[in-house]
């Protein structure tokens, strides 16, 4: 018998998709269990500080690492728990908050109640988060029901980018090495990026396919879109030259239009940059 996932009793891959010059990709990784070695913190809490960290000096407009892989139009993380993809399931240690309380047992003149099974999902009712430690300590009772710490967390990260995807992991594994592997070294058998074919095995090996991929501005590279957020600003300025707010007109015209042009010409510097874009001056 076939299994999920195969064709022709080989690995089904997941495939990118791509979208005029734009590609995708969303990884499925799970996340260690347990606690990092001489911590006192899981991976999974060492991995959201992590996170935590980066999105912080995103919000707060600092550089951040992945500004040094131009071909990134959007990125995200998201830590997928137990809870969450567990819930409507049958498993008896998924608990939820303000659960409605069980009916009563049928009297002479009432209906005779309909019993929930573990598996019906309740509207308005919100799943207990799983305590990992209280799980590794003390596993569920009795020992035949799944223990919540069987269960992993898992990462989710999904990337549009332009170009090709091997094109596009090279670029991560030459020029976010380290960062990288400081947040995927929290998830299971992660190779670290030295090794580029082993890397790149495990990214597919957990790669998922994305079932709808819409890119507005598939046909624009984040290289031309930040050229034209430049030459926006640059023709804002040159208007306000040209048509003071006072009123009149600038007497140097020509000067003024001729230095406009200048600024906006195309320059590349140290091409091929990664991914093979140019930078725009």
């Amino acid at each position: 018998m076939r299994q999920p996932g195969t064709r022709g009793g080989r690995l089904n891959w997941a495939v990118s998709k791509t979208i005029g010059g734009m590609s995708e990709i969303a990884v499925l990784s799970p996340i260690k269990k347990g606690c990092v070695p001489n911590e006192r913190r899981t991976y999974e809490e060492r991995l959201r500080s992590l996170i935590d960290g980066l999105a912080e000096r995103h919000r707060q407009g600092f550089p951040i690492d992945l500004n040094r892989v131009p071909a990134i139009h959007f990125g995200r993380l998201t830590i997928l728990r137990p809870e969450q993809y567990l819930v409507g399931s049958s498993v008896k240690d998924v608990r939820y908050f303000n659960m409605p309380a069980p009916p009563a047992v049928a009297g002479p003149n009432q209906p005779t109640p309909v019993a929930t099974s573990p598996s019906t999902v309740i509207p308005g009712v919100v799943p207990e988060p799983f305590d990992e430690f209280l799980t590794l300590a003390r596993p569920s009772s009795p020992p035949t029901a799944p223990a919540s710490s069987e269960f992993n967390s898992f990462l989710l990260t999904q990337v549009e980018f332009d170009g090709d995807l091997r094109v596009y992991m090279r670029d991560i594994a030459e020029y976010l090495a380290d960062a990288f592997d400081l947040i995927f070294e929290n998830c299971e058998d992660f190779p670290r990026t030295r090794d580029f074919e082993k890397f790149w095995l495990w990214v597919r090996r957990y790669q998922i396919n994305t079932s709808l991929f819409y890119a507005a501005y598939s046909d624009l590279s984040v290289a031309r879109i930040k050229h034209l957020e430049a030459f926006k600003q640059r023709f804002d300025a040159f208007v306000a030259q040209v048509r003071p707010a006072q009123g009149g007109q600038a007497a140097n015209l020509d000067a003024l239009f001729d230095a406009f042009l200048r600024e906006n010409q195309q320059i590349a510097h140290d091409f091929p940059t990664p991914s093979g874009l140019f930078r725009q001056s």
